[in-house]
């Protein structure tokens, strides 16, 4: 919740602004919260399917409003100081995962898990995407084969907690 002040800081009311709330288990309202880390490293080992009615799901306007279909926490510091573990990030299901925007940053599904990455044309892999990291003294680019990613996303917003 936030509180209304003015610039000296001092609250002017006790009018509150609710900008996200958890809905209860069971409802379909809101943007659910994907039980996997996004890997901001290397893939990890997968975690099988998710059932969307077993995600705890919140209710973010701005989010919403932006068209997210579900939120995803980062794990690890390969796209650091763009997104930190622990990051959630709010993203939108693409339908075509043929094409991509290069130097655009994608939550990807693969067989490997869940990663975080921007996306470079692969100019002596067609078949390949290469994946970068914002954190590249540490974490070095590699190739995804096209065909592995089952699921592609952009991300529209970002709740960091501090």
């Amino acid at each position: 919740m936030l509180q209304e002040t003015e610039n000296n800081n001092a609250p002017t009311s006790k009018h509150t602004v609710e900008i996200a709330h958890q809905v209860p288990h069971g409802s379909s309202e809101g943007i659910p919260l994907i039980p996997l880390d996004a890997v901001a490293g290397f893939p990890a080992e997968s975690s099988g399917g998710v059932r969307l009615e077993d995600c705890e799901r919140y209710v973010i306007p701005e989010f919403e409003n932006k068209g997210a279909n579900f939120l995803i926490r980062v794990s690890g510091d390969s796209m650091v100081p763009l997104y930190y573990s622990g990051d959630l990030l709010a993203c939108r299901k693409i339908t075509d995962i043929r094409f991509f925007q290069w130097g655009t940053i994608y939550v990807l599904e693969t067989s490997q898990g869940v990663i975080v990455k921007r996306v470079q044309e692969s100019l002596d892999h067609a078949d390949s995407i290469l994946c970068v990291s914002e954190n590249s003294s540490v974490h070095h680019p590699f190739l995804l084969p096209r065909d592995d990613i089952r699921s592609l996303s952009t991300i529209v917003g970002l709740v960091r907690l501090v």
